[in-house]
């Protein structure tokens, strides 16, 4: 007798594997090239564009943090949003209780107006002051705040400078892991594409230069560096990775993901779809759900604690609008249109539109992109309020750096076309640079529409010397 050979996994590696329910992965992908120079694979426009982000990212934090330490000693985490996130872990942490109120009355991250009106809210059913806001955020920066905690001195609120550095610090290495992640995921994807280069580049030309460096106290990083780390395991897993540890750690992230900020549970369209079959077993099934267990806990006892109930809608009246999409506006609108505001972005999408027409197994990511885009048309306040360009389309922005690593290599050979797309980049990185400048010297509205002719007119003022009085709420 014949031995019965032993089924192959399935891996995105692997097409031959997969079943047909989820097509074969890497069919009309070029095997790699040699290295190239320039736009191709060379490290030298890698490693121009790796200081660049860390030279956007020390400016952003110096000008973020220069207030903190001078005469006015105003914190660098400021705005009625970024205080509800960080509130839960003095709350906590300080305090061992949920009553925000004595944070909220002494804080100086907050104007007196937004204290005033977070101050005057309904209470809970349990007689304390509502947080719309999931707690993901700060148990994220947890372990950071601890060891704060550890080198302050006794008496210390949990909003002095060393917390809030220490936060910081946390959440920058979530924000430089995601993007190792995710040039991970697309050099395995597309081997033969500079996956570096493509990470950098979108990353430079899109709002996470903002929101990975002077604004992490929003959950916008840690929903990108959350959902690298959920690709990145399923691919991971389904190239056979089948340790519970690898299970374990795409349930955990997958949980505070959407912990973090509910809505992102679009971006688990791809764990889902990948691994399915595999969920069948229950030893992945109760790894993954072990590891979903703590932060789906965090969440449950918090909403109990604070509201009274398990389950709580905690935006009250605000809610989505399905009869009113306003899809052309949240892209293309001068009011933080995704588009509008970071104009390479549009072309990373159409690019990865593009690749993923020949490459069924992608749908799932499309897919997300899709809810991402009708979810932010129908909330409400689409321009999401005080935003750098359109803050809610955080993790969306991976597949633009996917659509630029797919377009590479294909204009490689082309000198016209290569030449022509150097030049949309460097135009692209030169505005979204400009526009981040002027946005945190407040020279532009950050809630109010900005069209390009109010940014040509405040960049002339302010290389000019012109001197304006500071425009919206931060």
């Amino acid at each position: 007798m014949h031995p019965v050979p032993a089924p192959r996994r399935m891996s995105l590696e692997n097409p031959g594997a997969l079943p047909q329910t989820f097509p074969r992965p890497m069919d009309g992908v070029s095997p790699p090239t040699p290295v190239q120079h320039g736009i191709g694979r060379g490290p030298r426009g890698a490693w121009f564009l790796a200081a660049l982000c860390i030279a956007v990212a020390a400016a952003s934090l110096t000008w973020k943090s220069w207030d903190m330490f001078g005469g006015a000693q105003v914190p660098m985490l400021q705005g009625s949003d970024d205080t509800l996130y960080y509130v839960w872990l003095p709350a906590v942490v300080m305090d061992h209780d949920l009553d925000f109120s004595k944070q909220v009355a002494h804080c100086a991250t907050l104007n007196e107006p937004a204290r005033e009106a977070w101050l005057a809210q309904g209470r809970t059913a349990t007689g304390l002051l509502p947080n719309r806001y999931p707690p993901g955020w700060a148990l994220g920066s947890l372990p950071f705040f601890l060891a704060a905690k550890a080198l302050a001195p006794a008496g210390s609120t949990g909003f002095e400078p060393i917390f809030l550095l220490a936060v910081w610090f946390g959440q920058l290495l979530y924000a430089a892991a995601s993007l190792v992640l995710a040039a991970a995921i697309i050099r395995r994807l597309i081997p033969q594409a500079p996956a570096a280069v493509a990470v950098l580049a979108v990353w430079l030309a899109s709002p996470l230069a903002y929101y990975q460096t002077a604004r992490v106290s929003l959950s916008h990083n840690q929903v990108f560096a959350l959902a690298m780390a959920v690709f990145w395991l399923t691919l991971r897993i389904s190239r056979g990775d089948r340790r519970r540890r690898a299970w374990l750690a795409l349930g955990f992230c997958s949980a505070l993901l959407v912990v973090t900020r509910n809505v992102a549970a679009v971006y688990l369209v791809f764990p889902a779809a990948v691994l399915f079959r595999d969920l069948r077993s229950w030893r992945a099934l109760s790894s993954l759900l072990l590891g979903a267990a703590g932060p789906a806990a965090v969440q449950l006892v918090a909403w109990k604690l604070l509201f009274g109930s398990w389950i709580v809608y905690t935006y009250g009246s605000e809610q989505f609008d399905f009869s009113h999409i306003r899809l052309v506006d949240v892209l293309f609108s001068p009011r933080h249109g995704w588009f509008y505001w970071h104009p390479l972005l549009l072309v990373g999408i159409l690019a990865f539109l593009g690749w993923s027409l020949r490459r069924p197994w992608v749908w799932p990511w499309t897919l997300s992109l899709a809810l991402c885009t009708v979810l932010n048309a129908a909330w409400p306040t689409w321009w999401f309020g005080s935003s750098f360009g359109n803050r809610a389309f955080d993790a969306a922005t991976f597949f633009c750096m996917v659509g630029l690593a797919a377009l590479l290599p294909a204009v490689r050979a082309r000198p016209v076309l290569r030449s022509l797309l150097v030049g949309v980049l460097v135009i692209a990185i030169g505005w979204n640079l400009l526009l981040l400048s002027l946005f945190q010297t407040r020279r532009i509205s950050n809630q109010d529409p900005v069209t390009y002719a109010d940014a040509a007119r405040a960049a002339a003022g302010w290389f000019a010397g012109v001197h304006s009085p500071p425009k919206g709420t931060f």
